[in-house]
């Protein structure tokens, strides 16, 4: 039987994913063994693919189904109960999570919760999951070590880097030239809905898009130009580059971008614009400078940690209202990028 770890629950999107990386070192460095993660989605194994500080990943592909009818809970629970995990620390404050633990054999009394931590006003995800952290078991203590810090953190290795400028070279673009990643898309974009409909907040329009690459593109112009995405996002990039000006230095890769290629591109990219979504935390994970777009989230609490790499935030913010990522102007977007990371 395996070795006892440290096991970390965190049933999020991508976002949400990155932003346990701090935890996830925290727990390592203060052990020495690598977590294992309990997740949702299957895409969980590639993210952390390349992390010292993750022993194993298991998933689930929902939670929405009664568990008696929903075989991958019940798999789950059985590789869980086979495992001897010394603490597990749980990112949720969902019931159904908790009771899906509880089938597998984590008990209360061997775990830290959610629930288990006084509110923080406008506290940053990563500083909570590292004070969830410190809520550690008797025999859970290990030499001074240096404060935590907050800053994500993800791994490609030499060989996805090297495929990934391969990858570019068969698109016409030279990977040592500098290559900006767009990501207007997110989660919500890909709904069953129109993109700019009322209720998704990080909608910003195809034309503003535009403006800000054909400024880029003049302010530097050797840049290339990237547009990224899930294939559920590829319409939204062809709407973009229809507002372009026609260039051989802008694409669209929404239809070619698995997982770990999108990580070795951010890696090696001279710049990242994003709305605030999962490829936003990926790329301040893999010190990629970033001006990523908020609209009604709070960016105290979902900011883009770096450990190296500038982030720049800009909101629709207005006085006596909510904010709204429609008032961000293509100018400040612009000019937020050729301030921050343009050199």
């Amino acid at each position: 039987m395996p070795e006892p770890n440290p096991l970390v629950c965190r049933f999020g999107a991508f976002g949400d994913m990155v932003m346990i990386t701090p935890l996830l070192k925290h727990l390592y460095r203060r052990s020495g063994l690598a977590c294992d993660i309990v997740a949702i989605g299957a895409w969980n194994r590639l993210l952390f693919e390349q992390m010292p500080y993750v022993r194993q990943v298991f998933t689930i592909e929902s939670r929405a189904r009664p568990y008696w009818i929903n075989p991958g809970q019940r798999e789950l629970v059985a590789t869980l109960k086979a495992q001897r995990h010394l603490f597990a620390w749980i990112c949720e404050t969902d019931s159904r999570s908790y009771r899906l633990l509880a089938r597998a054999g984590i008990k209360r009394s061997s775990s830290a919760t959610q629930l288990d931590l006084a509110a923080v006003k406008a506290e940053h995800y990563c500083e909570k999951w590292l004070r969830l952290a410190n809520l550690s078991p008797a025999g859970f203590e290990y030499p001074q070590l240096a404060p935590p810090n907050l800053d994500t953190e993800l791994f490609v290795s030499d060989e996805e880097v090297e495929a990934c400028r391969q990858w570019l070279r068969r698109r016409g673009l030279d990977p040592d030239a500098p290559i900006v990643c767009i990501q207007a898309g997110s989660k919500r974009t890909t709904r069953r809905s129109k993109a700019d409909r009322k209720s998704n907040t990080k909608f910003w329009h195809q034309s503003n898009w535009a403006q800000v690459i054909e400024g880029l593109l003049e302010h530097k112009p050797e840049t290339q130009v990237l547009l990224c995405g899930v294939p559920a996002e590829a319409d939204m990039c062809d709407a973009i580059l229809a507002h372009c000006k026609a260039s051989d230095r802008v694409q669209s890769a929404a239809q070619d971008l698995p997982l770990r290629r999108l990580l070795a591109l951010l890696s090696l990219a001279h710049s990242c614009i994003s709305v605030d979504t999962g490829p936003a935390h990926a790329a301040a994970a893999l010190n990629c400078p970033l001006v990523v777009l908020f609209g009604k989230a709070n960016p105290g609490r979902f900011r883009p940690i770096s450990s190296q790499s500038p982030v720049a935030v800009i909101t629709g913010e207005a006085e006596n209202s909510e904010p709204d990522i429609s008032r961000i102007t293509p100018r400040q977007v612009l000019d937020s990028w050729i301030s921050n990371l343009s050199l």
